[in-house]
């Protein structure tokens, strides 16, 4: 049927009017879910964002500091040592660190401890100040503490090794035990009871002395079945024989199952060197029969290995360190390394600076074997051949030498070893090319010879650091004792001894305090005793001054010289008196004290950078008869040679300076400027100078 066109309008206008509404609909609703969704998200949000935090105060606490619990949170204020950051917080989080400081209050002894956030302020400007308040309660204390099952281990021995015992607080959260509960299994496990079982408890009641609460503690104990060892088995040496794994191992077959003694071969394995990781553990466990194997499966290291380095330094401008080894020689763990260091060194000749095309080179090459396990034994095999040359430019000499060790190691504890060896050390002195022509003349006058030192040697080091390259705390000890000459033959008669004592710590401003005190001693006897001080040969004698010892002074500058006494004559001064142009001798007494203060720097520890504070002193001396309580003095001039009150070669010297370190890989590369409290003036027939107001250094590694 045909419609007209006024029909056609007339349909439109009804369309229109019929899908008006359902599109107004349509936008309406998706209007009000986009809203709903805003809304939502809104919700979700809200406590979410970062807030500004300008400041933490607590109130209500007696028994702990306010600093001390500010440093339990995971917020920090505005510090004056970060001033380029803005603190911020969550306050959705903030109930995490009420927990925190309640549980803190709880494991103290206050089990009904209330922690609370009263209010937060806004400062404007400035951010959210947290108002945090803290209802302490009273505190529960431990009044006994008692086993039951503990056999076959006496009560007096399980309380050596806890911490939490009568008059101490009482944790509310068992859990809080847990470090003596494993002290005490660790006891058992030591004495073959793998499986023991310890379960504490505690029961309170009212203090009616206090108002507070005591604690009774039962350690429920369970030991277990005695397990003695099957077999051992091996895994993971391919390149290893299995004889070296066994050896290492301080159990074996058949013998009781002590697993201290275990952790001590797992220990034992890593300490040679030829494993990246070691594991230990039981294995198919007979519980009926007390029996269990022992897996050992180790992961072993490359055994041949090369280095590559090199380094500059403010005496050392240019060095290059070159080594090839092999630390598992036929699977057997000997050990062969072949190791050449050289350098371009630029150091001053005695006082007199030279230009860097004016370096000596120096040089020294080693080959190293060691046997570790002699026929099986504690004891090492050592032997080292070397050859080097040394310049020694406050004394104006170059040491030819090369010399052979061999000797032995051993260990009668975890941080104890012991070394011992023969050695002979053939020296062909030579005067420095860049001496002043007097000296190469009184060297000639002299007619210096090849001298041969024989001698036997014995080191003793106890190390309790906790780490051997960047430590922050123990202690570290050196004992060495020397006998040269004598029934060993020689050129020389004389006996050395040093001891050295380094000791770190953290203070409570943070950072590494680090303390060295050292002191040596050396003597000629027999044929050199006629010799006086010059019975000791030069190269064993004791230097003092540069970089890693008394960082205000030259390299080795320190202590007495080698002085014309026709010169002294014609000055009218005494052999006490320093002059230009004469060289260090090195001293047959020493005493060395060292305080550094090792801390990071706020702005630039990101980038790995540290500073430090050092005070020291020391000096060497020909003589014990040269020291004086005088020479300790803390401050003297540099003034006229002939004045009682300026510094002598024999005064102690002291300097004081700070540092700046970058941390590397191979240790920290560091800059030290070093201030002397005690300078010198040398005054001579043509000069007149004094020790330098300031001194730098530049060097890699820790001074000690």
């Amino acid at each position: 049927m045909k419609t007209t066109k006024l029909e056609q309008t007339i349909d439109a206008a009804r369309r229109r009017t019929a899908t008006g509404p359902l599109l107004r609909c349509a936008i309406l609703l998706l209007l009000l879910l986009s809203a709903g969704a805003v809304r939502a998200d809104e919700e979700l949000d809200f406590g979410l964002e970062a807030h500004r935090l300008h400041q933490i105060r607590i109130s209500g606490q007696q028994s702990f500091s306010e600093n001390e619990l500010k440093a339990l949170l995971h917020i920090e204020e505005p510090d004056w040592r970060r001033p380029l950051a803005v603190p911020t917080y969550k306050p959705h989080l903030v109930a995490t660190q009420l927990r925190i400081l309640r549980t803190y209050y709880r494991n103290r002894g206050f089990h009904q401890a209330q922690v609370a956030l009263d209010s937060v302020i806004v400062e404007e400007g400035e951010g959210d100040v947290l108002h945090i308040s803290i209802a302490e309660g009273a505190r529960t204390m431990i009044a006994a503490v008692k086993f039951t099952g503990n056999e076959p281990l006496v009560e007096e021995r399980l309380r050596q090794v806890m911490i939490l015992l009568e008059g101490l607080p009482a944790p509310a959260d068992l859990n809080a035990f847990g470090g003596d509960i494993y002290s005490v299994r660790d006891l058992y496990r030591a004495e073959t009871f793998l499986d023991a079982v310890v379960v504490p408890s505690m029961t309170v009641v009212p203090d009616t002395t206090s108002g507070g609460f005591l604690a009774d503690v039962l350690y429920t104990i369970r030991p277990g079945r005695a397990y003695r060892v099957r077999n051992i088995d091996l895994a993971g040496n391919t390149n290893t024989r299995d004889i070296l794994l066994r050896r290492e191992m301080l159990v074996g077959a058949g013998e009781p199952l002590r697993w201290r003694r275990v952790e001590d071969s797992r220990r034992q394995l890593l300490a040679t060197s030829l494993f990246r990781d070691v594991t230990i553990s039981p294995a198919d466990v007979d519980t009926a029969a007390g029996l269990a194997d022992l897996r050992v499966h180790v992961v072993e290291r490359r055994p041949a290995y090369y280095e590559l380095g090199v380094g500059v330094g403010s005496v050392e401008r240019i060095r290059a360190l070159a080594a090839w080894g092999h630390n598992n020689l036929w699977g057997t763990g000997r050990r062969l390394q072949v190791r050449g260091r050289g350098s371009w060194n630029v150091e001053d000749v005695v006082g007199n600076h030279i230009n860097f095309d004016k370096g000596q080179v120096n040089y020294r090459g080693d080959i190293s074997y060691v046997n570790p396990r002699l026929w099986h034994s504690r004891y090492s095999f050592d032997v080292t051949v070397y050859l080097q040359r040394e310049t020694r430019g406050e004394s104006a000499l170059n040491q030819h030498s090369h010399g052979l060790n061999l000797g032995t190691t051993w260990r009668t504890g975890r941080r104890i070893t012991h070394t011992t060896y023969l050695g002979v050390k053939i020296t062909n002195p030579d005067i420095h090319p860049w001496a002043p022509d007097s000296l190469k003349a009184r060297f000639d006058e002299l007619g210096t010879e090849v001298s041969q030192v024989r001698s036997a040697n014995y080191a003793l080091y106890i190390d309790n650091r906790d780490d051997l390259f960047r430590p922050t705390a123990g202690s570290y000890a050196i004992g060495t004792f020397k006998v040269a000459g004598g029934p060993l033959g020689g050129d020389f008669d004389f006996f050395k001894w040093s001891a050295a004592l380094h000791h770190y710590r953290r203070p409570p401003l943070g950072g590494v305090l680090a303390l060295r005190i050292m002191a040596g001693g050396a003597r000629p006897f027999a044929g050199s005793l006629d010799l006086g001080a010059e019975g000791v040969p030069y190269d064993d004698r004791f230097f003092a001054g540069g970089a890693s010892t008394v960082r205000g002074y030259r390299h080795n500058s320190l202590g007495p010289q080698v002085a014309d006494q026709d010169e002294l004559d014609r000055l009218n001064y005494t052999s006490d008196v320093l002059l230009p142009d004469n060289p260090a001798r090195g001293g047959n007494y020493l005493l060395l004290t060292n305080l550094e203060w090792r801390f990071p720097l706020p702005l630039l520890k990101r980038w790995h950078f540290s500073s430090v504070l050092f005070c020291e002193g020391g000096n060497v001396w020909a003589n014990l008869s040269e020291v004086r309580m005088r020479a300790f003095r803390f401050n003297a001039q540099p003034g006229e040679p002939t004045d009682p009150g300026s510094t002598k070669a024999w005064d102690y010297r002291w300097s004081y300076g700070t540092g700046l370190r970058l941390e590397t890989p191979f240790g920290p590369v560091r800059v030290d400027v070093g201030i002397p409290l005690k300078r010198v003036r040398y005054v001579g027939q043509d000069k007149d100078v004094k020790d330098p107001s300031v001194y730098w250094h530049f060097s890699l590694g820790y001074p000690f």
